[in-house]
Order: C-alpha cells, then sequence, then structure tokens
C-alpha cells in the first residue's frame, strides 16, 4: 500500500466540519500517516475538500485522480481516490468542469 503519501491539503471556505484541517482558502500539501492516500472532493464548479483519506490503502487502486459521482449517478459532488503524489490537486477525467478544477496557481 502507499507509505507517507503527500497530498494537497484544501478545505473551501464553505465547508465545515471537522473534514479537512486546512482553513481558510488557502490551498497547501500535507504529509499522511503510512497507508492513507489522497482524497479530492469537488462539485461542478470547484474543489470543495482535498486532503488524506483515513481509509484502508487499497481503497485507493489509481494514482491519478479521476473522480466519480459520490452517492447516486446524478450527484453534483464529484470523487476521487488517488495514491500519487500530490495526486489530488487535480481532477482529469470527463466530468471535470474546464477550467473549475486546477491545482494550486
Amino acid at each position: 500500500g502507499p507509505l507517507n503519501l503527500t497530498c494537497v491539503s484544501y478545505k473551501h471556505p464553505s465547508v465545515r466540519g471537522a473534514l479537512g484541517d486546512a482553513g481558510g482558502a488557502a490551498a497547501g500539501a500535507v504529509r499522511c500517516p503510512p497507508g492513507q492516500c489522497c482524497v479530492g472532493i469537488w462539485n461542478r464548479s470547484h474543489a470543495l475538500v482535498q486532503g488524506c483519506w483515513g481509509g484502508r490503502g487499497d481503497a485507493c487502486p489509481s494514482a491519478t485522480c479521476a473522480p466519480s459521482p459520490a452517492g447516486h449517478p446524478s450527484s453534483s459532488v464529484l470523487l476521487c481516490l488517488c495514491h500519487g503524489h500530490l495526486c489530488n490537486g487535480n481532477a482529469t477525467g470527463a466530468a471535470a468542469a474546464p477550467g473549475g478544477l486546477g491545482g494550486p496557481r
């Protein structure tokens, strides 16, 4: 499984609660505990939460972030799990809105 991965860490100001611990709108990087991988959650226009995923590492088979709808297929929330270095900073795939999903500028 993944070792100590570095993931993009970000939480959109509209997101409340303990998920993702980067305060404010500045995206940074966080070193994850061993065995964790990266998670990215977007709506159609911008990133909501990016950080470490506390689930089992085998839940993150892909090295790149290919978001899929979270929950039901018509969900406007997209989720990806990945194990590449800073892989959750970029969403690739047909569901990604052009220009809406970018890494830190």
